[in-house]
């Protein structure tokens, strides 16, 4: 599951040209870079494109439900639950702009009870930024949080971890915010051009090369 993202990279200035957002003012917008899900939010500060009242661009907390004790409930949504779990939001769609994501792969240590956790960063071939999927809700205050939604892993994906968020380019990302249905982007209906670095290789141990 993914818990961290990036958008040091990302142009707020082409995210609205891409998608036709409004709500863009620089003095407004922070991008932190690495975006963490453990990090407790004391105001809404991810730059975030929603369909809510038009295509806007606006700040808001990770995590559709409201739970400061549960620090990771409600921030990765698993599609195939759309029509289920998440039905009254499944049409409260928005895109996260993204340089990169952080997943951790699990390895086995010969000789150990425990695999190490290593940390890799995913990237898009060719596209120094693209947009997650995500479905947000309303809190009882009005500010909105957001969930990112994923799917079965493509093959590159597999490699590092059995679930994967849905990222997009701009054109699909406008067909998401328009409601499409959300089967049409899912693996393998949809597949992510998608490449990695391995952030740790120092806790590979030397015997699995």
């Amino acid at each position: 599951m993914c818990y961290n993202f990036n958008n040091k990279k990302v142009s707020l200035q082409k995210v609205v040209e891409d998608l036709n957002a409004e709500g863009y003012d620089e003095e407004e917008f922070t991008l932190h870079g690495s975006v963490n899900a453990f990090n407790r939010q004391a105001i809404p500060d991810i730059p975030v494109v929603v369909n809510h009242h038009g295509i806007v661009l606006m700040n808001t907390f990770w995590g559709v439900q409201q739970h400061p004790d549960a620090p990771t409930k409600g921030k990765n949504l698993q599609s195939e639950n759309t029509h289920t779990f998440y039905r009254k939001i499944e049409q409260n769609r928005c895109l996260i702009p993204a340089s990169s994501y952080f997943e951790y792969k699990t390895v086995p240590v010969p000789g150990k009870k425990t695999p190490v956790k290593v940390k890799h960063e995913m990237f898009w071939n060719h596209k120094a930024q693209f947009y997650i999927a995500g479905y947000f809700d309303v809190y009882a205050d009005g500010n909105l949080g957001f969930g990112l939604v994923t799917t079965l892993p493509n093959p590159v994906q597999a490699e590092i971890h059995n679930r994967m968020i849905i990222t997009l380019d701009a054109k699909r990302g406008k067909e998401f915010l328009d409601r499409a249905p959300i089967e049409e982007f899912q693996y393998p209906h949809y597949s992510p051009d998608l490449y990695y670095e391995n952030l740790e290789p120092e806790k590979v141990p030397h015997t699995l090369f």
